[in-house]
């Protein structure tokens, strides 16, 4: 009897050990909370409603991958930001699937020790260290490789970065301090300059009738984070603030105010069915409506032009000065920011 219930406890243990063991096997890995799709379904779903692509290329071995995944891919805000604006693709480096990307099949060579995929190779461009996140804006023109643990606070100005098309004006590095700057600002940073704001486009043209000066309308909407961190970092950089205070009449405009606008003997009305861009813009800009924009009128509040996209305060400080100073009557803008780079060197 003794050597049966001996028997018997060695087998449970051996069948306690063996499902532990089969359950830790299971476990799936941590994913976050990021809807993450694979390569193909992502370019497909792309054809039909284009977004910019998010790659997160990582290994099963690779502990920071997993960290990232518990930690940056599971906060709820901004895994659904990725999932609202990205397409999301996990992509195992080592992986011996064939994938085809763009047009292109990969494999898996299989040659040396972890041997990474040929795409794996491609995306990263050889330098192989993971976790890397590749992306890719929505008709694959443009690409940004960012390797290493990125934190939410790491992360978040390079996915603006990149759904906004701030690319298109700023380096990354650029937007990334001013998107700091402007969202977690340090104290012994911080500055009481600020551009003195008017209510609305109207309070200026009252204003331009006691005193003639230039005026400068700034539109953003709430939702336009390149606006918004133009407005509490470039506007709120002092050598900016001065000259617009100095130059103009600074008017900041909701792109979907419910405001009336009169203009050149014209009301703008919006309205809550239209629920879109207000009129007074579509009149100045057509379809070419950009956020965040830049419209510059002149003394008489006839509109002169625009500068659309975020922008720094280096690079938006000539433009202020083109208009401002009636450089945009006789001299194109090429030749006067060629003139200007070549007397302002970096």
């Amino acid at each position: 009897m003794y050597l049966s219930m001996r028997k018997l406890f060695l087998i449970l243990g051996f069948m306690c050990a063996l499902f532990g063991a089969t359950a830790q096997q299971v476990d799936p890995e941590p994913t976050g909370l990021v809807k993450w799709l694979d390569i193909k379904t992502a370019q497909e779903l792309n054809k039909t409603q284009p977004k910019p692509m998010i790659i997160d290329v990582y290994t099963d071995w690779c502990g920071w991958c997993k960290h990232m995944m518990k930690t940056t891919f599971s906060n709820k805000d901004l895994a659904n930001y990725i999932n609202t604006y990205f397409y999301p693709v996990r992509l195992n480096a080592e992986t011996k699937d064939t994938i085809e990307f763009l047009d292109k099949k990969y494999i898996n060579k299989s040659e040396g020790t972890r041997p990474p995929h040929d795409l794996a190779i491609y995306l990263l461009e050889g330098k192989m260290s993971y976790p890397t996140i590749i992306f890719f804006n929505n008709n694959f023109k443009f690409k940004l490789i960012v390797p290493g643990y990125l934190s939410e606070k790491d992360i978040e100005p390079v996915l603006v970065y990149v759904v906004e098309y701030i690319f298109g004006t700023t380096s990354v590095e650029d937007y990334r301090k001013y998107f700091l700057k402007a969202f977690y600002p340090d104290s012994a940073d911080m500055k009481m300059d600020t551009v003195t704001w008017l209510k609305s486009f109207n309070e200026a043209a009252e204003k331009n009738d006691v005193k003639k000066k230039k005026t400068l309308l700034f539109v953003n909407a709430p939702w336009c984070n390149g606006g918004r961190t133009m407005l509490n970092s470039t506007f709120n950089h002092s050598m900016i603030t001065k000259y617009i205070n100095d130059h103009f009449y600074p008017v900041l405009m909701d792109a979907q105010s419910m405001d009336i606008v009169k203009y050149n003997n014209q009301i703008f009305v919006n309205t809550v069915d239209n629920n879109g861009f207000h009129p007074f813009l579509h009149n100045l800009l057509g379809d070419r409506i950009v956020l965040p924009t830049v419209l510059f009128f002149d003394e008489y509040m006839q509109y002169i032009n625009f500068t659309g996209q975020y922008l720094t305060p280096e690079n938006l400080y000539p433009i202020l000065q083109y208009f401002s100073e009636d450089y945009y009557k006789n001299t194109p803008w090429n030749d006067y920011y060629k003139a200007y780079q070549e007397k302002n060197p970096k």
